[in-house]
């Protein structure tokens, strides 16, 4: 077995030369339009976070995440519902990032939860 500081020279590099591989192929990536919304790339710690979560609780951020939830947009272009707009508050396009960042309906719980009543894109990104 490798002592500490040897592993540590080896490991580093080839950490960094895979993150490096798996964050080009992401950005070069021609699909996953919602998901590249709120994920720039290998995120190690955020990953471990989503692993650790219970299985209802990583369903709900995956579907988040890709826009695979049961917003009224994703079950309108699935044929299971007659508009895409909010419920809440009439807006045209009920997608995952309106729900999140944008619906004037949520604003107050918004405000409680993420610190802001309306949020933009890199402030999401930030959010663990």
């Amino acid at each position: 077995m490798f002592n500490k500081p040897t592993f540590t020279i080896i490991y580093s590099p080839i950490s960094s030369w895979a993150a490096h591989g798996q964050n080009k192929l992401w950005q070069e990536l021609s699909g996953c339009r919602q998901a590249k919304l709120f994920l720039y790339g290998c995120d190690h710690p955020r990953a471990r976070y989503a692993l650790n979560l219970a299985t209802q609780d990583l369903r709900i951020l995956v579907g988040l995440l890709t826009g695979h939830t049961d917003l009224n947009r994703h079950l309108h272009i699935m044929g299971l519902c007659q508009d895409s707009c909010c419920p809440l508050c009439q807006e045209d396009e009920y997608t995952n990032l309106h729900f999140i960042a944008h619906c004037s309906a949520l604003m107050l719980l918004r405000k409680n939860i993420l610190g802001d009543y309306t949020l933009l894109l890199d402030s999401l990104r930030n959010i663990h």
